[in-house]
């Protein structure tokens, strides 16, 4: 590269990629010309890390794009660059799409920022979030060019992978279809196929079946990814179950009384209708989960059904009856938070409103999880504890506030460095990153109501480990 004669071409463990030295122009630098039919296999970590033969230039050129209060602690760059890269050769990964056949990957690459945070603190003591590094501050020739191809159509190209795979998931979806058309059915209102494979290949495409929720019915599709799979099987398995169950809801419904109605009109849902489907999916995701689902096969679903249909009336009142106890709370703590007036309060009164938003809202209950929400309803008890003591303590509800907000703060950095298909909470970061969140809202009981209680210890050194682990 950079011999300013045109452009090169090589191939990249089977990918096409050439290189163009045009400055100014959009080629300028590395293109990769990558499939339509394996777009789902290519990953930006690894292609983040650009080619050997312009790493050097790249990691400098991210350590000047860093904040001036960052970037003066690591002077040189080109020094700091080779240094870093020293010990960062053995992480740097060749690009590639994972052979059809076989695992994806051997193991997770990490996006080149993430590698070199971690070797800037190890050289320097100083912590370089990953959002740090604008990519927007790069030269263009360092940013390298995806070209989709649909056989000798290109149908998208850009710098941003991510963005190139979601603007094309319909085009892809409808390619892998065509490979694997005989796997998918449509209409579905039992289990009435044979197994279903985790993982389809014809030896040069991957792709992922599962059972997906299509409202009245449900559908075998395929899937980009095997993170998007796992979540679509969930509710696909739920559909199944519930469409062979009779319905809990119009019995629950009679024996409520006038009370209790009018706490569970204080829903988010937007009507009763949407509200009683969030508490039978919440019922049925508990108890799919406790019978070992979903399952793959026909024999494994009838075997999850026979567990889960007879207990779905029992399992849908009691999340009946922790809902009430929840937006009965939540009502009360909104009308509360609406009669502050003073000034000095407005913070407090904007960190709970923005709490309850992320406690309670549509979907809220199948979100959570039916065994969470004894949890949830102590943290609207605690809600309501810190507003009773709120107008006498102004000063120190502050400085617990700024307690929670740095660790929001550090969470929320550490989850934006996560790569999409690690927050899955199918996945170990994930489910890691999940439980983080509710340790923030057990810190949050733990500072405001300590009578409330949490049922483990809880503090802001746990879960800034915590937090520093998922990094």
């Amino acid at each position: 590269p950079g011999d300013g004669r045109g452009a090169a071409v090589a191939a990249v463990a089977g990918l096409a990629l050439s290189y163009a030295f045009e400055p100014g122009g959009e080629a300028d630098g590395v293109s990769i010309d990558i499939p339509l039919k394996t777009l789902n296999q290519a990953r930006a970590e690894e292609f983040s890390w650009q080619v050997p033969g312009l790493r050097q230039e790249l990691v400098t050129e991210l350590i000047r794009s860093l904040p001036k209060a960052l970037r003066r602690e690591f002077v040189p760059a080109p020094d700091v660059a080779r240094e870093a890269l020293a010990s960062l050769a053995a992480a740097a990964p060749a690009p590639a799409l994972a052979p059809a056949g076989g695992p994806a990957s051997a193991a997770p690459v990490a996006d080149i920022r993430d590698a070199l945070s971690r070797e800037l603190f190890r050289l320097r003591g100083v912590r370089v979030p990953q959002d740090a590094f604008d990519l927007d501050k790069l030269p263009p020739h360092l940013r390298i060019t995806f070209r989709v191809l649909d056989g000798d159509r290109v149908v998208g190209s850009g710098k941003d992978l991510a963005a190139l795979q979601r603007q094309l998931r319909p085009k892809l979806r409808v390619a892998l279809t065509a490979r694997a058309g005989a796997l998918t059915r449509t209409g579905l209102t039992d289990w009435d196929f044979g197994a279903l494979p985790q993982v389809f290949t014809d030896g040069e495409v991957r792709a992922y079946p599962a059972v997906a929720d299509a409202g009245e019915t449900a559908d075998v599709r395929l899937f980009e990814t095997p993170e998007a799979a796992r979540a679509a099987m969930r509710a696909g398995t739920r559909r199944l179950i519930l469409l062979g169950a009779r319905s809990p809801v119009k019995d629950i419904a009679a024996r409520l009384t006038t009370a209790q109605k009018l706490a569970l009109s204080n829903n988010p849902h937007g009507g009763v209708a949407a509200f009683f489907a969030d508490c039978v999916n919440c019922a049925a995701d508990g108890l799919i989960a406790d019978a070992g689902g979903p399952a793959w096969d026909a024999a494994g679903f009838a075997r999850l059904a026979a567990s889960v249909r007879p207990r779905l009336h029992a399992a849908t009142a009691e999340v009946v009856t922790w809902a009430e106890e929840i937006l009965r709370a939540a009502h009360s703590a909104r009308v509360r938070l609406g009669e502050l007036r003073s000034p000095a309060l407005a913070p407090a009164a904007a960190d709970i409103a923005a709490q309850l938003q992320g406690l309670v809202y549509p979907g809220f209950l199948t979100a959570a999880g039916a065994s969470r929400l004894p949890a949830l309803a102590r943290y609207l008890r605690a809600i309501e504890r810190r507003l009773g003591k709120l107008a006498d303590n102004a000063g120190r509800d502050a400085q617990l506030m700024a307690v929670v907000h740095r660790v929001q703060d550090a969470y929320d950095g550490a989850l934006a460095a996560l790569p999409a298909a690690a927050r899955d909470p199918g996945t170990p970061p994930g489910a890691a990153a999940r439980e983080i969140g509710w340790m923030i809202e057990e810190l949050r009981v733990s500072l405001f109501a300590q009578t409330v209680g949490t049922p483990v210890p809880v503090s802001e050194r746990r879960i800034m480990t915590a937090i520093e682990h998922l990094s």
